[in-house]
């Protein structure tokens, strides 16, 4: 059984201290590759920097100086993360402010939102980390924890906001930095302590020091556990929402569903709802715990279509750049002829349709547009002439059979063919 002990612990906190160049230039390559991921959307790429990055040791030496009342210690490491983190930023913001990729992507943007769930991790993982400072072999764990609690893409993302000149971003990974260094220090410091009790030393933390340390931590606390609040009740108003729309609007195809502050907005493609039954779902919103919300219902239909100009309205609206594309025997203008690979299948209904029906069917449009969930939706949107309505649920039992022919799923919408594209 291998031994946790004290003589271990202070070896391995202050091999790690010592200021090497090769560490630093270590340090500034793991920067470098992990910008790179966060630039190209890459979580494997990033998880490669941060097991090479020699971050942990400082933030590590600076809870055992806590936790062991070891002025030197506290002192040495705390320079060494200052030179580190000096290092990480002016490195990140050098990468980003010449790098070609200046789309912001998701890797950057989820580092500048820290959460109370981002102070858990970092506790969690100094605990885990201190526990392996104090085995002969602490096997994997350190790498799990630098990977875990993440040291490196905030300072990344500092640069990056740096480099934009766009203070969201410094400030806010900047705080997520703080919050993984200042808990894992936190966790290393407690562990500290709990093995000098063990080992049978007598302790001498001052009553000054453990009281600075617990307001600084709840003052750094505050702000993520507002943050953590705002997305778990978030999460219920959409959850919540979710169930209103399948009970209430099951009939109807939502094209846009957004919340903001208590104003719920919704893009319907359905049969057209009154203003009283319009009024009568405001209403019910308070069985499903909304209340006090107020609902914006945007109607795309017209009666029981949808037109030409409201359609492409709402391709407008959300910005769906794999849209719809005309019949390709019409004289109308393509709004766009991006496909995915069901392309070929729907320009086979697409003809088929257009084939058969060639007096009751002024246009189809088909293509794909973007659901509420972000998924895609297969569309064939076919526009009647005057004389097809009569043919209605026969066209649309065609497509439908086309479709299962194909092994497509389709949603079938008709517009009003007899008002002209533009």
């Amino acid at each position: 059984m291998q031994q946790i002990s004290m003589p271990t612990l202070n070896q391995n906190i202050r091999n790690g201290l010592n200021f090497t160049w090769s560490t630093q230039a270590i340090l500034f390559c793991a920067i470098i590759i992990a910008c790179i991921g966060l630039n190209v959307d890459s979580a494997p790429i990033v998880i490669g920097a941060m097991l090479i990055s020699p971050l942990m040791a400082p933030v590590v030496g600076i809870g055992y100086g806590l936790g062991n009342s070891n002025s030197k210690v506290l002192i040495q490491s705390l320079r060494l993360l200052l030179i580190q983190v000096t290092i990480a930023v002016v490195g990140a913001t050098v990468y980003f402010f010449i790098s070609p990729l200046n789309a912001t992507s998701a890797q950057l943007l989820a580092r500048t939102e820290p959460t109370l769930w981002d102070v858990l991790i970092a506790l969690v993982g100094g605990f885990a980390g201190i526990i392996s400072s104090a085995k002969k072999d602490g096997g994997n764990i350190v790498p799990g924890v630098a990977i875990a609690t993440a040291l490196m893409p905030p300072l990344c993302t500092v640069g990056y906001g740096i480099s934009h000149l766009n203070t969201t971003f410094i400030v806010g990974a900047g705080y997520l930095f703080l919050i993984n260094a200042f808990f894992i220090a936190l966790a290393t410091a407690i562990g500290t302590i709990f093995f000098r009790i063990r080992s049978g030393e007598k302790l001498n933390v001052p009553v000054r020091q453990q009281l600075v340390l617990l307001v600084v931590s709840i003052i750094i606390v505050i702000p993520s556990s507002i943050s953590a609040y705002s997305i778990v009740h978030n999460s219920y108003i959409n959850t919540q929402l979710s169930q209103f729309i399948e009970a209430k609007l099951s009939d109807q195809y939502i094209t846009k569903q957004s919340v903001s502050g208590k104003r719920i907005e919704l893009s319907v493609i359905g049969k057209r709802l009154s203003e009283e039954q319009v009024k009568d779902l405001t209403k019910s919103l308070q069985d499903y715990h909304l209340d006090g919300y107020q609902l914006d219902l945007n109607q795309l239909t017209k009666g029981n279509y949808i037109t030409p100009k409201e359609f492409q309205k709402y391709i407008k609206q959300t910005g769906n750049t794999d849209a719809i594309q005309d019949n390709p025997s019409s004289s109308g203008n393509n709004i766009n002829t991006s496909f995915d690979k069901n392309k070929d299948v729907l320009k086979t209904i697409q003809t088929d349709l257009n084939s058969q029906y060639s007096k009751e069917i002024s246009n189809i449009f088909v293509g794909k547009v973007k659901d509420t969930d972000n998924s895609a939706k297969q569309l064939v949107v076919i526009a009647l002439s005057k004389t097809g309505e009569a043919s209605r649920s026969k066209i649309k039992k065609t497509a439908d059979k086309l479709a299962a022919d194909h092994n497509v799923r389709i949603t079938i919408q008709f517009v009003d063919g007899s008002t002209k594209k533009s």
